[in-house]
């Protein structure tokens, strides 16, 4: 290891702290450990990356900003985020006024989230990581080992490629002489609500070819059954045609498809159909029965907003 005996110094100024850097290691794979916290990600905290970035001024090359979330069992459920200005030009500075004062907003609205990290877009860790680590390391509450969220913006492959990272001490004979970024466990976990908006958003991008692209809007909840039907039944078409190719040798047989297929059949609920098609024809009609309504609220609001305007 090459040492860098430089000190880590705090000097804040009217909004901004600058920061310098201590010895640091900056391979982030070369001491890879079993066992370290895992981060869990959801994707509004991506996107939220991504606003941020098309959003930064001409001149900034990354942007950098706050993340929140909680800890349990070792694993960093990062929940929300937040962008936090920062400036590389002469030295590292970042505005500890404005980040507190997001916190403290923040807290106001969800009391159970904390930080736990931060990010930065870009393809690799840059020299500044450090500095920047330092000060969300001393934001952090007690007890909480930061994360450092690395995403690629940059579009270059399929996908936003992300990475997280935490800091690890090294020390020689009971001494520190340097810091090192280790790579931890990193899924996207998502609830229903995002799962929903986000094949939503894919099946807005997929309509037309040319031209810029606007947002399909929600369907109704008729047009959602009816698509997720289709969807079923396309499935089934596939699953039906497999089988029949197996059977007569036109596909060698694969045994895990097949053990997967019989667990799905066998999962499914085998009601009686007179049950089945009541309980299908009451839940249509509760919702044709919502749909009129809101027509008709809708249309008694117009009529009411034509009537004032002629009385005026």
């Amino acid at each position: 290891l090459v040492e860098r005996k430089r000190q880590v110094a705090m000097e804040a100024t009217s909004s901004a702290r600058v920061v310098r850097p201590e010895p640091f290691v900056d391979d982030p794979t070369a001491m890879h450990e079993a066992g370290l916290v895992s981060c869990k990600l959801h994707p509004t905290v991506l996107f939220s990356v991504v606003d941020h970035f098309s959003r930064r001024q001409e001149e900034q090359g990354r942007v950098i900003g706050t993340l929140l979330g909680t800890v349990a069992d070792g694993v960093v459920d990062v929940l929300n985020s937040f962008p936090v200005p920062h400036s590389e030009t002469d030295q590292a500075t970042i505005d500890s006024e404005f980040n507190g004062t997001m916190c403290a907003l923040h807290r106001k609205v969800h009391p159970k989230q904390v930080v736990v990290g931060w990010y930065s877009t870009g393809s690799e860790m840059q020299h500044n990581d450090q500095f920047y680590h330092q000060f969300f390391e001393e934001q952090a509450a007690e007890g909480i080992t930061p994360i450092f969220l690395l995403v690629d913006v940059s579009l270059s492959s399929v996908g936003v490629k992300t990475k997280a990272f935490v800091r690890s001490e090294l020390s020689l004979r009971g001494k520190h002489v340097a810091s090192a970024f280790k790579d931890v466990r990193l899924r996207v976990a998502k609830s229903e609500a995002e799962r929903i908006g986000i094949d939503h958003i894919v099946r807005s991008s997929m309509v037309g070819k040319e031209g810029p692209q606007e947002l399909v809007p929600l369907n109704a909840e008729v047009d959602t059954v009816h698509w997720r039907m289709c969807k079923l039944l396309e499935a089934i078409e596939k699953m039906q045609t497999y089988i029949e190719q197996v059977e007569s040798g036109a596909v060698p047989a694969n045994a895990q498809l097949g053990r997967a297929l019989a667990d799905t059949l066998a999962s499914i609920p085998k009601p009686d159909a007179a049950e089945f098609g009541q309980m299908v024809d009451t839940n249509m009609q509760d919702m044709l029965m919502v749909n009129y309504l809101a027509s008709l609220t809708r249309t008694q609001l117009a009529l009411t907003e034509k009537l004032a305007a002629m009385q005026v």
